[in-house]
Order: structure tokens, then C-alpha cells, then sequence
């Protein structure tokens, strides 16, 4: 999805500010209304049995359904041929439509690399095959980049969102930790894959090397989600570095995700903590955490289950991944869509919109209303709405958030087509 400009603030999908929301939140702690901000608010926050007045945000519905934060089986089938002429977009997840996160061994894109697995027997990359079932485990080794020393490397982590490579110079005692700028002195090493799944096929060596990226005239994004880019060459085949997620756009850049496992096909969370898992910018991954709605309290970095909870949610809902807790994988979004969003607690930047798509959770729509679905040619047009089958999800009857649904998405007049 483009980079739209909207209200003077540039993001990766249209939204507002939720700062008149915040202010209306504290006023009504302290009056039964919210005077200007009434219409923000919807109806005055319900009183508690002790006679308080209640601190669920949003409405009077709090607390979130578990039972939809578990995992969902992934299909046996590989990421690319998942969607009928799919290209290993990973969905929508690990990048955009129309972008491809696989490396290319002998001019085809073959190896798509998703999350660094800390090990006893050491760091290991996940890696898919894009045209075949399978995830591939490799290791990962590494040197230095000015004198080609070899190091060993102990573990790649992530503080939230910024990358580190705890690593030891072989022969040597001091244990180091690489980050920031100092990312660039390392080259990281995989082991040899086959070109096919089950050990077959010509094998593959690859060397990767991370920088730290800045976006153009800014000294920090606003965001605070850290950006790298990835190059990478097929040792064997002498190749020139090429950049990783090239398709995606705004820099060919990764950012990073500590201690959630997403899969590729359904965009499932299982959370692990040895895992560092890595998505292109255009990604429902890293949107999702650019937007504000990050698995852990932005002040501490402690993963808070609430937050999680939206976080998987707005995985499906970026990507438009309405049925998935039917049985339907299918991402039914194009690039270039405008989404408007918000959600109960205001963890991200949008506020409400006159006409509802849908409700969300971490397993696609609580409800779901099929005039505003986002764009019928990802139905396959001609269509009428009416004729969309939605696996038995029914329509948006009111704006209430619900114990399963805590993320609205939808449209606004002015995004209505002109007749």
C-alpha cells in the first residue's frame, strides 16, 4: 500500500489523530459528558457498582477474547502458491502486494527469509521456499567486514524494534554486541540450502550484510520503529550485493519483531522469545507497528497482552485477510488502498470513520459489511457486493467495540467513489 499524504502527516495508510479522542478520555473522568468531543466518545462512559465511572476506553465492552490470540494451523502449501498467482508477497504480510522478500538464487527468486531462531547449537535463519512446501532452518555464521576474521555468532535480538547481533571474534575472549552503525562492520553467512525442498538441488551460499537506515531529511522517525537495509549475494555465483524487498519500495528496508514467530500464509502469532522475526516496510508486520499498535507498552518495552492483542488483529485487518478464521488465507486488499482505522484503546493514530468495513481480530472479521469492502476487484470483478460470499460473517450492525473485535477499519465520504 502507498505512502499517502493526509491532515499534513505522511503514512503508510490515511488516518487522523486521536489527540481530541485522548483530551475527550480526560474529561470525562471528571463530567458525565464531553462537550465538542461528544461526537468522538458516542455515549458517556457507564458507571461501575461502586458509583465510579468506568475506565474501559471505547465503550463499556473490556477485556479480549484468548481463545482468538491462538494459533491458527498454517496450510501445507508455500507462501508464493498460497494466493492463486501469488509472487512471494507472504499474503500481505512480510510485504506488500505486488513486492516480493525472497532471495534470488540463479535469476529466480527461491529463498524467502522470515524470523532469526536463537539456538543452544546457535542462530539459526527460517527461511521458505517461495515455489514449494517447506521452511528451511539454516545457520548463521559470520566475519568481519574489514579483514574477513571469522566471528561467532551468539544471538540476534531486537529491543523492540532495533537490532542487535551479540557476537565473539573466533580465538578472541571479549563477547561484543553489534547495533546501529556498528551493524555494517559484520557479514553474516548462511549455511548452504538446496535449491529444493527435501535436500535436493543445487545448494545456495549466501552472505548478508544490515545497515542502519535513516529516511531522507529526518534525523529519527516519528514512529520510533528502527529501519535497516539488507543486501545480500550468492557467494558461490560471485554476485553483486542485491537489496532485500526492492519491490517494496521507501528504501528497500527491514525492521524487525522480538519474540512473536508470524506465520507467512495466515499471519498466526506464536509467541516465542528466542525468536527475532523480520519483515519488509510495506509488510503488514511492520505497518502495523509503524501505526503504533506494537505487541508491548511503547514506555517499557514489556509485551502487554491487550496490546498484543490489537497488534494481531491489525495484522489481518491491513492486509484485508477477512476469513481467515474460516478456513480462507486469501488477502482481499490492493496496493494503493486507503484504510482509516481505530481502535478501543487508542494505541495507534486513527479515530472513527462514518462508514464501517469491518471488526477485527486476530483471527480476520468479527463483522463485516460488504458495500465497503475495500476494493471488489480483489473479489474478482465484475461483482456485485451483495454476491460476496463471507463465510457466514455477518454485517457491522452498530460502532461497538466487542471482547472479540477491537480494531474498526473503514471508509469516509470523501473516499467514496464519484458517481
Amino acid at each position: 500500500m502507498d505512502t499517502t499524504k493526509t491532515h499534513g502527516a505522511d503514512t503508510r495508510e490515511v488516518s487522523g489523530k486521536m489527540s481530541v479522542w485522548l483530551v475527550c478520555m480526560a474529561l470525562v473522568t471528571v463530567a458525565s459528558g464531553c462537550g465538542g468531543c461528544q461526537q468522538m466518545i458516542r455515549e458517556p462512559f457507564p458507571m461501575d457498582p461502586t458509583g465510579s465511572i468506568s475506565t474501559c476506553p471505547g465503550g463499556p465492552t473490556c477485556g479480549i477474547s484468548k481463545a482468538l490470540m491462538e494459533e491458527v494451523e498454517e496450510p501445507d502449501c508455500p507462501t508464493g502458491n498460497c494466493d492463486p498467482g501469488g509472487s512471494g508477497n507472504a499474503r500481505g504480510i512480510y510485504t506488500i502486494e505486488g513486492g516480493n522478500y525472497c532471495f534470488v538464487a540463479m535469476g529466480q527468486q527461491h529463498f524467502c527469509p522470515e524470523a532469526f531462531i536463537n539456538t543452544p547449537q546457535g542462530v539459526m535463519l527460517d527461511v521458505r521456499y517461495l515455489t514449494q512446501s517447506g521452511v528451511i532452518r539454516t545457520q548463521v555464521q559470520g566475519r568481519l567486514e574489514a579483514n574477513t576474521q571469522r566471528v561467532d555468532v551468539l544471538a540476534i535480538t531486537s529491543d523492540r524494534t532495533e537490532l542487535a547481533i551479540k557476537y565473539r571474534v573466533q580465538g578472541e575472549q571479549e563477547v561484543k554486541v553489534a547495533k546501529g552503525d556498528d551493524l555494517s562492520k559484520l557479514i553474516l553467512r548462511l549455511d548452504t540450502m538446496p535449491m529444493r525442498s527435501g535436500g535436493t538441488g543445487v545448494p545456495i551460499l549466501y552472505e548478508l550484510r544490515f545497515t542502519a537506515y535513516k529516511p531522507p531529511g529526518r534525523e529519527a522517525t516519528t514512529d520510533k520503529v528502527h529501519r535497516y537495509k539488507l543486501e545480500y549475494r550468492d557467494v558461490r555465483a560471485d554476485t553483486e550485493w542485491a537489496q532485500h524487498c526492492e519491490k517494496d519500495g521507501l528504501g528497500a528496508v527491514v525492521s524487525f519483531l522480538q519474540g512473536e514467530r508470524v506465520s507467512g500464509v495466515n499471519a498466526s502469532v506464536k509467541l516465542d522469545p528466542n525468536v527475532t522475526t523480520m519483515g519488509c516496510e510495506k509488510g503488514s508486520i511492520v505497518t502495523c507497528l509503524a501505526w503504533g499498535y506494537t505487541p508491548w507498552e511503547p514506555s517499557t518495552g514489556v509485551r502487554d497482552e491487550t496490546r498484543d492483542y490489537v497488534f494481531r488483529s491489525c495484522l489481518q485487518a491491513k492486509r484485508a485477510a477477512y476469513f481467515v478464521g474460516k478456513g480462507n488465507t486469501k488477502s482481499y486488499t490492493q496496493s494503493g488502498t486507503t484504510i482509516f482505522k481505530w481502535d478501543q484503546y487508542a494505541y495507534g493514530d486513527g479515530n472513527a470513520v462514518e462508514r464501517v468495513e469491518a471488526l477485527w481480530s486476530p483471527q480476520g472479521a468479527v463483522c463485516i459489511n460488504k458495500e465497503n469492502v475495500r476494493k471488489l476487484e480483489a473479489w474478482g470483478q465484475p461483482q456485485d457486493p451483495k454476491m460476496l460470499n463471507t463465510y457466514g460473517v455477518g454485517p457491522c450492525t452498530s460502532k461497538d467495540f466487542t471482547v472479540e473485535g477491537k480494531l474498526f477499519t473503514g471508509i469516509r465520504p470523501e473516499a467514496l467513489a464519484k458517481p
